[in-house]
């Protein structure tokens, strides 16, 4: 598994920045947490940005119906296992595919798949080659699977990707490589930055790494808050609580940013934070080994409970299994979602499911948070010319 090539344990994934006015909320994120973060995200979001209005009913609806029939075309078969329709994919390759990400009624997701690479290091157990992005893309009404275009994919690792509402921009994680040159932290490691690039005719163009990252600390796996003025991502830069933690940073309308500011200890514990994803509706989904769970990563959902307490939530089976469960997204107004597991009865290393909601998420709020038993998992670590920080 791709993901246990990180030395540092760095397997790294809301609403929560709409919420917040002025940048002095920002700062006090900790102690207003509770009262921002669950506020009626979802007429806010509408209210705040006219210019994404749809105000016609059949054009959203026709928006829902394109990932529907996406993951009719993706399924080869699908169990019910508790709240959960489970959907086994047609996507999977025989190596690693994970983050799974929406973009215009397809898929775009990570995967190893590109045998005909030319890399020379590989992660010890897979003897994979290096993570690319690819999207799902209907021709001749069958699926096939393509790179994004442009200058993205690189002969390191790429994944994790996040696309503004008008899909013009993508954050996506990267090994630090630019310029077609790589570089190493103080101890020869090459680690994980976040990079943006532009669509400009056809093609992803315009590369460029965001500015607080840095060669000794990695930042990875971004993911946006659906008006677009918050990055979330998870780091261990100085500061950290854990391992990894869930950080946010602030996007200003020249395309600067703010500081990265910690999620806190109410998410963040000395374990692995990572993997953020923020649904439609303002719930904070992420990959976690430091919450109890079944073992190695589990998926969890932060919600409010009846004393607007943030609390955190394991998403049970199937989304979880005693293997690493991450990288999990939902569209919570279709109920339709995708995550990834390394779990057994896959067709490679790492594979995407997919899933239809058949219980709403406020029925965890009628049981206590965190008492599946935990499981400790260890990590291994890659040898190779340059030690490559992954995923």
């Amino acid at each position: 598994m791709l993901l246990k090539k990180n030395l540092w344990g760095l397997f790294f994934f809301f609403f929560w920045g709409t919420v917040f006015s002025q940048w002095n909320q920002l700062e006090r994120i900790n102690e207003s947490f509770v009262e921002y973060a669950f506020a009626d995200t979802n007429e806010m979001y509408w209210t705040t940005r006219p210019d994404l209005y749809v105000d016609d009913d059949n054009e959203a609806l026709n928006v829902e119906s394109q990932y529907s029939s996406l993951l009719d075309s993706l399924t080869t078969s699908e169990k019910v296992i508790g709240n959960f329709k489970l959907n086994f994919l047609n996507i999977n390759s025989k190596h690693s595919d994970y983050a799974p990400v929406f973009y215009e009624g397809e898929l775009v997701f990570s995967s190893s798949r590109n045998v005909s690479s030319i890399s020379k290091s590989f992660d010890n157990h897979s003897n994979q080659p290096f993570l690319d992005l690819y999207t799902t893309s209907k021709r001749s009404d069958k699926q096939r699977i393509r790179k994004l275009k442009g200058s993205v994919n690189t002969k390191f690792h790429e994944s994790s990707a996040a696309f503004s509402n008008d899909n013009k921009t993508v954050y996506f994680t990267r090994n630090n490589y630019s310029k077609r040159k790589s570089k190493t932290n103080t101890e020869g490691n090459v680690l994980l930055k976040i990079y943006r690039a532009y669509y400009k005719d056809g093609k992803w163009k315009d590369v460029e790494e965001l500015p607080f990252s840095s060669n000794e600390y990695s930042i990875a796996h971004p993911t946006l808050s659906p008006d677009g003025r918050f990055l979330y991502f998870a780091s261990d830069m100085p500061g950290s609580i854990g391992q990894s933690d869930l950080y946010l940073v602030e996007i200003y309308g020249d395309g600067s940013f703010g500081v990265p500011q910690n999620l806190g200890d109410q998410i963040n514990t000395s374990g692995r934070e990572t993997f953020p994803y923020i649904s439609d509706t303002g719930k904070l989904f992420f990959a976690s080994d430091g919450h109890l769970g079944f073992g190695g990563l589990d998926v969890f959902v932060a919600m409010p409970d009846k004393f607007d307490e943030i609390k955190v939530f394991n998403l049970e089976e199937p989304i979880n299994s005693p293997e690493d469960d991450f990288t999990f997204i939902i569209n919570e107004k279709n109920k339709i979602g995708y995550f990834a597991s390394n779990r057994t009865g896959g067709e490679g290393d790492d594979d995407i499911y997919g899933f239809r909601q058949l219980v709403s998420f406020s029925k965890y709020l009628n049981q206590k948070p965190e008492t599946i038993k935990e499981i400790e998992r260890v990590i291994d670590i890659q040898s190779s010319k340059e030690k490559i920080t992954s995923f």
